[in-house]
């Protein structure tokens, strides 16, 4: 997993993670979710293609979203992500016709709002 990286001046930032984005690193990548939203006030994740995914990463980014909404700020998934990724939301069912009771901006990840 790499660090947050400034796309450029007043840009926002974005996280790239890859390798195991399972429930045996949670806590590796809650922590770099949360430096990552305190640094930046628009986030912008992109996920390895080859990434391992499961659906603690899903609920962490879930996580993730509530948090930057309620802190002003906005988190969204790069386009570029795919693989291993989108293949965990659709099998566990998180692609949405519209988000959840929370999401008054409309911006969930699984609506495709979320994407850039």
């Amino acid at each position: 997993m790499s660090d947050v990286r400034v796309i450029g001046p007043g840009q926002g930032g974005q996280l790239t993670l890859g390798g195991s984005l399972t429930i045996e690193n949670a806590s590796v990548i809650r922590n770099k979710l949360i430096e990552a939203l305190m640094k930046e006030d628009a986030l912008k994740v992109s996920v390895d293609a080859d990434a391992a995914v499961d659906v603690s990463f899903l609920q962490l980014l879930c996580s993730a979203h509530r948090t930057a909404s309620r802190l002003g700020k906005s988190i969204t998934l790069s386009r570029d992500a795919s693989g291993n990724f989108f293949a965990a939301v659709e099998s566990a069912g998180y692609f949405r016709s519209s988000g959840c009771a929370r999401d008054r901006e409309k911006t969930c990840l699984w609506t495709g709002g979320g994407h850039d």
